[in-house]
């Protein structure tokens, strides 16, 4: 009851906490714990900056040389003609041109954007005008934009928690794409054919990981065209006062000017350092599978050991999702994995102490034999009453367990107890004498206790067979504890040794009677007919020939005799060998090898076959043999000039008769009373008894599921009919 209980509890519990799981990933309840996760994951997986970057800040030396912002467009010009002079590599010219100037500069400026013909300008977002809501692009003034090989938008969306870790790679507004202004230059300079996250996360490097030069003195001059050429030039405002700041995740939260992060994004772009944050529902799948694996715990561990799993899967969890950021690019966040994990255990062991509480409360009173009678003890609280009621009740069931033990001790064989698994948890003195190796302490499998013991378990023969000889006779019965289906298995070892000694004196018998005894019979039936070919030297002739006749017909019927036992004994013991078999070419070969002995009484054996053959599954060596009996006991007993009849019919689908019939005397009525007894009457004039083969006979069709009847009055012969099934 418990059992059903706790695991309609512990389903319960598991799919509501998948529930909140899922419902805590859309609300991003963990965001803080998550992005300073985040933080420290992403910087695992940024490659380091690379050389090929340069900054060319406006900053505070600049306006003491150039003059305070803003400058004449024809400064601008001047540092974009002097990038070009230094064959410059792709430029991000991070600076908004929103608004005219004078037309001469505008013009120049135009003009130089022109010639270095690789110049990425920035556009932002402004309210729509006339509207209450809604914005639409602002972009560089037509001259320029004309001018410019690429355009991007600079708008940036910091996290909840004002730290700059995502861009909007793509921003669809009425209809149209407008790209960023980092991805613009990257596919300005060949890195369109990637694909890249719409949102990505990005790690960015330590403030002043990149190359900067003050861009007064790129307009001045004096930097060698070495340290430009080839480079991507970024340029924007560094000064003091100047520009956008934003907090970035760089492993910790540092400040960064906008032209700087600009630069970690084209870097990242241009490496793949970019990672896919994926959507709140994978956090909740994530939680659910963690849930789910720490319910299984749960219900298979002990709460010390729960715990401990609980913190080996809380740990697993946030390393998995650390891991996932270096290794394939992709952030899963584990805040509400780590939050349902470490909210669930304590709950679920409130819950677990409660319905165990509630069941030793109703087993303590039922536990003793007098029913529903209440213990009566005392106790602080609750779980005291119950501590103080099992404390009384576990010496009466220890004397239960020790009644138990006596009788388990007691019993005449060796008794082995296996649990669930498979392992012998209890054995009487009898079976651990037989298995020296056994230990309540540290069950075992079975199979390591006949390995110690050098024992062999024949499932077939339900035997365990040790190397010195003894063999035990194995009965198994499985047991159960209320309704939890198999609890265990009891095992019963009975001595069969003495037994099995017997068996392998009978099988020693049986080789006498098949070689020892046979061998003297036919060498008197040898003499016999020696004697009986010696020419005449005396009047005692005839009479010698009567006697050598009478030998060999004595020693004959004997030999039959051991035959035929030794077949019945081998019958008994053998398993039989079934095979598909064409039984007419069984009844044809059993008519060949009877010819030689009809044709000495002039007996014609005449069968009536199908003419297509019929299979059916036998063992054909033991037909063959049940043949030869019945035809030769009707050549036997058969008169001169006689015929003996042999049918094969498939009567149905499943079934196939086979008959033998004669035109002898019949049985006599004491023999057709019990025709299949061992050694059972015979006339004399039949010669060699015939009363084991047709025991062999009835024992055949026996082993094969088969019936046999007879048929037989005086002076008109005697019909053999077996019935076999086809298949087995």
């Amino acid at each position: 009851m418990v059992v059903r209980r706790l695991f309609t509890e512990w389903f319960v519990l598991l799919a509501l906490g998948i529930a909140l799981a899922f419902l805590a990933a859309r609300g991003e309840i963990t965001n803080r714990l998550d992005a300073r996760m985040l933080d420290r994951a992403a910087a695992l997986a940024r490659a380091a900056p690379s050389e090929n970057v340069v900054i060319v800040g406006i900053d505070d030396p600049s306006l003491v040389k150039l003059g305070a912002w803003p400058w004449p467009r024809s400064y601008h010009a001047r540092l974009i003609d002097r990038l070009a002079d230094a064959q410059s590599g792709p430029v991000l010219f991070d600076v908004l041109f929103l608004e005219s100037s004078s037309p001469a500069d505008d013009e120049a400026l135009a003009a130089a954007i022109a010639r270095h013909g690789r110049i990425a300008l920035p556009h932002s977002f402004a309210p729509r005008p006339n509207s209450v809501g809604g914005t639409v692009p602002a972009f560089p003034i037509p001259v320029l934009r004309e001018n410019a090989a690429a355009l991007g938008h600079v708008g940036i969306i910091p996290d909840a928690d004002g730290v700059l870790r995502r861009f909007d790679l793509e921003v669809e507004m009425a209809g149209a794409s407008y790209p960023q202004f980092a991805l613009s230059a990257a596919r300005m300079a060949g890195l369109g054919d990637r694909e890249w996250p719409i949102r990505p996360v990005l790690s960015f490097h330590p403030a002043g990981s990149y190359s900067q030069i003050s861009a007064s003195e790129v307009i001045a001059g004096t930097v060698p065209d070495e340290f430009l050429r080839g480079k991507v030039v970024v340029i924007g405002a560094t000064a003091q006062g100047m520009g956008d700041r934003y907090s970035v995740g760089a492993g910790e939260v540092a400040v960064m000017p906008g032209v700087e992060t600009q630069a970690n994004l084209y870097d990242a772009l241009r490496s793949g350092g970019l990672v896919n944050d994926w959507r709140p529902f994978w956090s909740g799948l994530l939680a659910g599978i963690a849930l789910l694996l720490q319910f299984l715990v749960f219900w298979k561990m002990s709460p010390r050991a729960g715990l401990v799993a609980t913190l080996v899967i809380a740990v697993a969890v946030a390393g998995l999702a650390i891991a996932l950021v270096p290794l394939i690019g992709i952030w899963i966040s584990p805040g509400v994995a780590l939050l349902t994990i470490a909210l669930a255990y304590p709950f679920w062991s409130w819950r677990r102490l409660t319905s165990v509480s509630a069941y030793l409360e109703e087993e303590a009173a039922f536990l003793r034999a007098d029913g529903a009678k209440r213990a009566d003890v005392e106790g602080f609280d609750q779980i005291a009453r119950q501590v103080a009621r099992m404390r009384r009740l576990v010496s009466h069931v220890s004397r239960s367990f020790a009644f138990l033990g006596k009788v388990i001790e007691a019993a005449p064989d060796a008794i082995l107890v296996l649990g669930r698994e498979g392992d012998v948890v209890m054995a009487n003195g009898k079976a651990q004498a037989l298995f020296p190796g056994f230990s309540e302490d540290q069950p075992g499998p079975l199979g390591d206790l006949l390995i110690e013991s050098r024992a062999t378990h024949d499932d077939e023969r339900r035997e365990i067979i040790f190397a010195d000889g003894r063999t035990f006779l194995v009965a198994r019965a499985d047991f159960e504890l209320e309704d939890d289906g198999k609890s265990g298995e009891i095992m019963a070892l009975r001595d069969i040794s003495e037994s099995r000694r017997r068996e392998e004196e009978r099988r020693e018998m049986l080789e006498f009677l098949s070689h020892d005894m046979r061998t003297p019979q036919v060498a008197i039936i040898g003499l016999s007919k020696r004697v009986a070919s010696l020419p005449a030297i005396s009047p005692e002739k005839g009479r010698g020939d009567d006697v050598a006749l009478r030998i060999r017909l004595q020693a004959e019927r004997t030999l039959k005799l051991a035959d035929d036992f030794v077949q019945l004994a081998r019958l008994d013991e053998a398993e039989l060998e079934f095979e598909d078999t064409d039984c007419v070419a069984l009844v044809e070969e059993a008519c060949d090898r009877a010819y030689t002995a009809a044709r000495g009484k002039r007996i014609v054996v005449q069968p009536d076959l199908p003419d297509d053959p019929l299979f059916a599954e036998v063992d054909a060596s033991l037909v063959a043999r049940l043949l030869d009996n019945l035809i030769g006991n009707a050549i036997k007993f058969g008169p001169e000039n006689s015929t003996v009849r042999i049918a094969l019919e498939g009567t149905s689908p499943g079934h196939f008769v086979l008959a033998v019939a004669d035109e002898g005397p019949g049985l006599p009525p004491e023999r057709l009373a019990s025709p299949f007894a061992r050694f059972g009457a015979h006339e004399r004039k039949a010669g060699p008894s015939v009363g084991l083969g047709l025991t062999f006979v009835k024992r055949v069709v026996d082993k094969h599921g088969g019936t046999i009847s007879v048929e037989s009055r005086e002076g008109q012969g005697t019909r053999f009919a077996i019935q076999l099934p086809r298949q087995r």
